[in-house]
């Protein structure tokens, strides 16, 4: 005998199998609005930690440079002659990248390097609010083979101080720090360097002291010509045939928009980060200081001039 359950009222208690059209419609409106509050959050959050990452990045290529002064008792060239390899190849030894470096004839010319090798390069170029490590450039100019790209630039001085292409000369006085070797100290004979590549300063060149002046920081580049080497300086970072891929300028500047439409062909190179509204850069003594992109002018180029004599307090921007 089927027995059935009785309200108090005596009406058989009829369970409810589902909600109502109306009810699901509040549960996904309810979800969508916290949805709509978390989202923002989960992508500052992860915004943060791209960006710690970055800024450890720039350690590491200062204690590089530090390990590089130390052992060799000058700073790296920005490249030894025109079109041969460039500073980040100099310092991979030193950013235990040994195994890449090994591979690379570094009295040779870019061209003239292994094709696999030029493609190898460690997380360390590239600053994760960007892109992905391994990303390779669209071509180069003098149509040498492709290698991987990088999001850092040597800072190679101010450009309102000297004539003309001065900051990529082997010959003219410069005020940077990494900058193109003299040609007197870096002979070339028969295609090759007679020896190892020579920079022209070391620390006690930064009069301006270590504390006060940019090493290395993250260069602008665009979205729409990213890879691309030339005027927009976002070939491979090896390539020494195009200057302004691995160095850039103080002094004009800094890209103002995370995805920049800048430099571009017939302009100079300038920094500029894909981090809003800052960018990134570690000095000559390793620290690493984020800089406003509304600093002024004449600041980031004092910070950028190894020996001005100018009197600027790191951090007060």
């Amino acid at each position: 005998m089927t027995r059935i359950a009785l309200t108090d009222r005596g009406q058989p208690n009829q369970r409810r199998a589902a909600f109502t059209l109306v009810e699901l419609l509040v549960v996904i409106g309810i979800i969508s609005v916290l949805m709509g509050l978390l989202l923002p959050a989960v992508q500052m959050a992860r915004e943060a930690a791209r960006r710690t990452q970055c800024q450890n990045n720039l350690r590491q290529w200062g204690l590089a440079l530090q390990q590089y002064e130390e052992a060799l008792k000058e700073l790296p060239p920005a490249r030894p002659a025109d079109g041969f390899v460039t500073w980040p190849v100099l310092l991979l030894p030193y950013l235990e990248q040994r195994n890449i470096y090994d591979r690379f004839d570094i009295r040779a010319r870019y061209a003239d390097q292994d094709p696999e090798i030029v493609r190898q390069g460690p997380a360390e170029l590239f600053c994760p609010s960007r892109r992905a490590p391994g990303e390779l450039s669209k071509f180069e100019s003098g149509g040498e083979a492709i290698g991987v790209v990088g999001d850092y630039a040597g800072n190679a001085g101010t450009s309102f101080s000297f004539i003309g292409d001065a900051w990529s000369s082997f010959d003219l006085e410069v005020d940077g720090v990494i900058n193109s070797g003299l040609s007197s100290q870096n002979p070339v004979v028969g295609g090759r360097l007679v020896g190892r590549p020579k920079g022209r300063f070391r620390f006690q060149s930064i009069r301006d002291g270590l504390s006060n002046t940019i090493f290395a920081g993250e260069k602008a580049v665009s979205t729409e010509y990213r890879g691309e080497p030339g005027g927009w300086g976002d070939g491979c970072i090896y390539n020494g045939e195009e200057p302004g891929t691995a160095v850039r300028l103080g002094g004009l500047g800094l890209a103002l928009d995370p995805n920049p439409s800048a430099p571009g062909p017939g302009s100079l190179p300038v920094f500029g980060g894909p981090h809003s509204g800052v960018c990134l850069f570690v000095f000559c003594d390793g620290s690493i200081q984020v800089v406003p992109n509304a600093i002024d002018d004449a600041v980031l180029a004092a910070i950028c001039s190894r020996n001005g004599g100018e009197a600027v307090t790191v951090g007060e921007w």
